[in-house]
């Protein structure tokens, strides 16, 4: 499924109407994500900037360098110009070219995430710091709920590859290859933008799973538990993400405390999920509950954020966000325990708020009985001793 001519137009005349409530003639658009989300047109950006100039009314105009300029003619809207080369002649880099097209003097919105050697050539202008397509990007379209939804089931089915393959004494590298299944699954339907898509999968053995943000031993192998395996998805253009903690043996009783704990901190996130209820409440619950149960050194991060056309936007459901949810927002639900001796726990699921609750987009299964591998999976077993001896692991 693709999205319409008409979904790009609607995206264009809702940021024209921001513009204009905020007195704005035009808006520079810099960031790859949303200039995607204007046009449909995926690119790699390198150091080479790519700007799309939003006017209050009209078609926009879409400077990019002379190397692109004919692959960014797929825009839904606007007309392409080009500029030389980055860096350039005097007088045919992009800032002259832009001077050409947006006069001094106008009053102009820009991305607050531009980057600093952008913005430092941008003083002629009354540049304003705003995020209009931020917050255009929180409500998800229903075209963007199916391709979420679709991401969802990619990131399901990796989920399950990753459990499937797991066996006591797996390394990290078996599990970590997996993602390229889904990858030629994907090419194999015929709707594959390279560009708009990425996926990982990883695998963090006990107790290195106490630390979420690190990267996983590449020769680790994974033993007992608590691991954390990630099933991190972008498809053409639409994200969704599925974490789960699993055992590759049977847990003990302190494991087994723990783990139900971060079920029902989970839990308690969920139940809370409706349009106008505060991120800053949800997350605020989570670590209450999470702090009087004793674990308030172990916590590392908020309950979840956005998840969209990136796999992390707004909205952020944390302690201190302003933001209320509303129906049509997407979000992850992972409160997370990382106890250094031990390991982490967590789940993370792709959510949907709903009119009245919530609907989760990712479905694996979350109890620690499915999550105990008890089979020997002798033939992988067989072919895992092959990789490993290939690679020198241990």
């Amino acid at each position: 499924m693709t999205l319409s001519d008409m979904d790009y137009t609607k995206r264009l005349e809702s940021l024209q109407n921001q513009m204009r409530v905020h007195n704005l003639d035009a808006f520079l658009v810099t960031e790859p994500h949303s200039i995607y989300y204007l046009t449909g047109a995926s690119y790699e950006a390198q150091e080479r900037p790519f700007f799309a100039i939003v006017w209050s009314s009209g078609n926009p105009s879409f400077l990019v360098p002379k190397l692109e300029e004919e692959h960014m003619k797929k825009v839904k809207i606007g007309d392409v110009i080009s500029y030389w080369e980055y860096p350039a002649p005097q007088g045919e880099g992009w800032v002259e070219k832009l001077y050409e097209v947006l006069k001094p003097g106008n009053e102009v919105g820009i991305e607050p995430t531009v980057r600093g050697t952008i913005h430092e050539r941008l003083i002629k202008y009354n540049l304003r710091p705003i995020d209009l397509i931020g917050t255009l990007r929180l409500i998800k379209s229903s075209h963007e709920l199916e391709l979420i939804r679709n991401a969802a089931r990619y990131a399901d089915h990796l989920m399950q590859l990753i459990l499937n393959n797991s066996y006591y004494g797996v390394s990290v590298l078996e599990l970590f290859g997996l993602s390229r299944k889904i990858q030629i699954e994907l090419i194999k339907t015929g709707t594959y933008d390279p560009l708009a898509s990425s996926f990982l999968s990883a695998n963090w053995p006990a107790p290195y799973s106490a630390k979420p943000h690190s990267v996983p031993p590449v020769y680790g192998v994974l033993q007992g538990g608590p691991c954390v395996a990630m099933s991190y998805l972008r498809i053409n253009g639409y994200a969704a993400e599925c974490e789960r903690t699993f055992f590759l043996s049977k847990p003990n009783q302190k494991e087994i405390e723990v783990f139900q704990d971060m079920l029902a901190a989970r839990q308690i996130a969920l139940d809370m999920l409706r349009p106008r209820v505060s991120c800053h409440d949800v997350d605020k619950a989570t670590y209450d509950f999470l702090v009087e149960k004793g674990y308030k050194t172990y916590l590392l991060h908020r309950t979840g954020h956005g998840i969209g056309q990136d796999n992390h936007e707004g909205p952020y459901i944390a302690r201190g966000s302003k933001q209320d949810l509303e129906m049509n927002m997407v979000v992850s639900i992972e409160p997370g325990i990382y106890i250094p001796e031990i390991g982490g726990f967590r789940h993370s699921d792709t959510v949907l708020i709903t009119g009245s609750g919530y609907e989760l987009l990712t479905k694996f299964p979350t109890d620690l009985d499915s999550l105990t591998i008890k089979s020997k999976k002798f033939l992988k077993r067989i072919k895992g001793k092959i990789i490993k001896g290939a690679m020198g692991i241990k």
